[in-house]
């Protein structure tokens, strides 16, 4: 049994054309569809991500610069 396309199911669903059981079920149907898709797509991405080189931290935001005089000790 093939699902409808979502805007096929809204269209129907507005026309009262289409019940709550059967709405379910073509829902269910393009879930079925779209889950190894989405598994293929963020399985890629964490590949790609794990390809790429990690940046360098950006420095901390407390430390003095570099250029900074050093403080006298009493």
């Amino acid at each position: 049994m093939a699902a409808h396309s979502i805007e096929t199911l809204l269209r129907l669903w507005a026309l009262n054309q289409l019940t709550a059981e059967q709405a379910i079920g073509q829902t269910l149907q393009i879930l079925m569809e779209l889950e190894p898709r989405v598994q293929r797509v963020e399985q890629a991405l964490a590949a790609l991500q794990a390809a790429l080189p990690k940046p360098a931290p950006p420095p901390s935001p407390s430390s003095p610069p570099k250029s900074a005089a050093p403080s006298r000790k009493r």
